[in-house]
């Protein structure tokens, strides 16, 4: 385990070696000004209707999308469908992977990318990306004038995932946990899922958010066992003890998403499956699968999940700069967002940062659910060091 720990660790930081803005634009000799001025010149800071950007799209006759979800896939054939004449190009990657390849790309010179779909879990693409010009926010008012958050104008957003426990509905009738300090418990030993930090930052996203939260830790230590907690030597607060003991838990690690969500509910009649900390959108595959999937965040009075908002970025210096930004209106629901654009992610699990947008029915209420604050400064800043901490830690 501890290979496969060093692994993940290592991808990280080879991400954040190359993502420090250090690749610049040809010809200018302040990287900012010139990708600030490339935005403006190419109509990020405006609101053009759809009929002039589909012109000048089908002049350009297609666009590359790198995404972190295979339901961009759908979202380009319907695209096209709707936009003869702009073909989609799509690159069906990890967090991780898209991160390097794009990084690798821009600092090479290289400019292939013209969205880029991808999930900001510790602020790496806002801190690294955005703020640094690779990447730009395209905000048309139509589109994102309804934004149920204003700090989400951050980045560009169209859809949020949570993170949550997920456990079988056929064995359990309710979440069997009902605080962090549980599934440091010996009955939950070997039987607590998460995503692996090789294939994705979500676990390091979970402990930096936890780290921001020590009294909230000492608080429900107490409440769980009914005494002040006693911390050793290493543990310089709650938080850093919930992860040290969590470590000595023998958690699993599971390279995909999809796979946690399997483990616990993807088959009849399983035997003692085991409860996985995923991505909220997972949540379909009770519907599409009829996996034996549930949730409860209710169950649990502390906050239980980071916001993941789902980004629709465009590269800088994108080579097809308005093929781009009429894709995004698109994957945003285009005006009022009531377009087809957004139907792959209307779905058990998915929510969405507009105001008029509806969320799935059967589902917990987005009101319902204690998240942790969406700091992504904070979470950039701390989620190597709480990663580095969980290594040391592990036994």
């Amino acid at each position: 385990m501890k290979k496969l720990m060093l692994v993940g660790c290592l991808a990280l930081l080879a991400i954040a070696a190359y993502a420090g803005g250090k690749a610049q634009p040809s010809g200018g000799a302040d990287p900012a000004a010139a990708r600030k001025k490339w935005a403006e010149d190419n109509g990020l800071n405006k609101t053009e209707t759809v009929a002039e950007l589909y012109e000048k799209a089908k002049l350009e006759g297609e666009v590359n999308v790198y995404g972190v979800t295979g339901r961009i896939a759908d979202v380009g054939k319907n695209f096209t469908a709707k936009y003869p004449g702009v073909k989609v190009n799509f690159y069906d990657l990890t967090v991780n992977e898209l991160a390097e390849k794009f990084s690798r790309e821009y600092e090479a010179g290289v400019r292939v990318a013209d969205v880029i779909n991808t999930v900001d879990m510790v602020g790496q693409v806002y801190n690294e990306f955005i703020k640094t010009g690779m990447m730009h926010n395209y905000h048309p008012s139509d589109i994102f004038g309804d934004i149920v958050d204003r700090s989400y104008l951050a980045v560009t957003p169209f859809a949020i995932e949570l993170q949550w426990w997920t456990y079988n509905s056929e064995v359990y009738q309710d979440l069997p946990i009902s605080s962090w300090w549980d599934v440091t418990k010996p009955e939950w030993k070997g039987k607590i899922i998460f995503a692996d930090p090789g294939t994705e930052p979500t676990l390091a996203a979970l402990f930096a958010a936890v780290l921001q939260n020590p009294d909230v830790m000492a608080k429900e230590y107490q409440r769980v066992f009914g005494k002040p907690i006693e911390l050793a030597p290493d543990e310089a607060n709650a938080a850093y003890a919930w992860i040290k003991r969590l470590a000595r838990n023998g958690p699993i690690l599971e390279t995909s998403q999809t796979g946690i969500v399997e483990a616990v509910g993807g088959a009849a009649g399983m035997k003692a499956p085991p409860l996985g900390y995923a991505v909220s959108s997972k949540l379909r595959e009770r519907e599409r699968q009829n996996w034996r999937l549930a949730v409860n965040p209710k169950k649990i009075p502390t906050p239980t999940s980071n916001v993941q908002l789902m980004l629709a970025q465009i590269a800088d210096q994108s080579p097809h700069p308005n093929a781009a930004k009429l894709f995004v209106r698109y994957l945003c629901g285009e005006a009022g967002h009531q377009g087809e654009g957004l139907d792959p992610f209307k779905h058990s699990g998915g929510y969405f940062p507009f105001k008029n947008v509806k969320t799935f029915e059967n589902q917990p209420k987005w009101e319902d659910i204690s998240r942790f604050t969406a700091d992504l400064d904070y979470l950039y800043n701390n989620y190597l060091d709480a990663y580095d901490y969980w290594l040391s830690v592990q036994p």
